[in-house]
């Protein structure tokens, strides 16, 4: 497993390591030091699509969600998010994501990163 490279600090670096990563998806371990909220998840999945960056020189900023559902009552500190890069056109990369609670769904939907 990766440490993932983040400029996020505590509290709020949600981020840990990567698990797994093939061409357009990785799937990231991220840990809380409380039960997390939805955004407090969508943040975690913003911060593990550096997991699929080429590079550790630039900064990505979270612009755009689309279709985010909370499926599951959140109630652990720690979970895997998949993101899978979806489309890039020039600086916006689109991503979709899955949080996962022990094979069990708990969030999804997509986000825009403006990559600079």
């Amino acid at each position: 497993m990766k440490e993932l490279k983040l400029p996020h600090q505590a509290p709020i670096r949600f981020a840990k390591y990567v698990i797994s990563k093939e061409e357009n998806t990785a799937v990231v371990k991220v840990k809380f030091d409380t039960i997390p909220s939805l955004p407090m998840i969508v943040e975690a999945a913003a911060q593990s699509s550096a997991a699929l960056s080429d590079t550790e020189n630039k900064m990505g900023f979270l612009v755009t969600l689309k279709n985010i559902k909370l499926l599951k009552k959140l109630s652990s500190l720690e979970y895997d998010v998949k993101v899978s890069l979806e489309h890039q056109f020039e600086d916006f990369c689109y991503f979709d994501f899955e949080v996962d609670d022990i094979n069990t769904l708990v969030a999804c939907g997509t986000f825009v990163i403006a990559v600079r």
